[in-house]
């Protein structure tokens, strides 16, 4: 059951029943060694990252590739965007295993406005790559 909470602001918001990392909304992006660049999730109303998991099913085989998940702009190139965190998701990492990226310290990054957009910006040739990375969101 979402709870009510106080923010650092003073001003109350909405949080998953699992507190402040419970998650309220989860934004997901199965992907394939096709996908490119792309919008995963765009804001109705301000909200702010809690977390991006992911996981490999079948890694890619094609050397190096990494995804950076960004908080985009309307109007902004994706590559222009926000890193949402300081590492990189490895599409040829160890198959069936979780990666929880590191959140930006900068909590402005973290904050999305109506309107932005989180995008998945890939890095290499993802070859036969296949999985899930899922951004998790609470109403700010």
């Amino acid at each position: 059951m979402p709870m009510i909470r106080q923010n650092a602001d003073s001003s109350l918001g909405i949080e998953g029943k699992d507190g402040g990392e419970g998650g309220f909304i989860p934004a997901t992006l199965p992907y394939i060694a096709t996908t490119v660049d792309c919008t995963i999730f765009t804001a109705g109303r301000p909200y702010v990252v809690k977390a991006i998991r992911g996981r490999v099913d079948v890694a890619g085989t094609g050397g190096a590739c990494t995804a950076t998940i960004r908080k985009v702009a309307s109007g902004t190139a994706i590559t222009s965007g926000t890193a949402l965190h300081t590492d990189s998701f490895n599409l040829v990492g160890t198959v069936n295993t979780q990666q929880a990226l590191t959140l930006s310290t900068a909590a402005s990054d973290l904050l999305l406005a109506a309107g932005d957009s989180i995008c998945y910006d890939l890095t290499g040739t993802a070859t036969s790559a296949v999985g899930t990375i899922s951004v998790t969101l609470n109403p700010a």
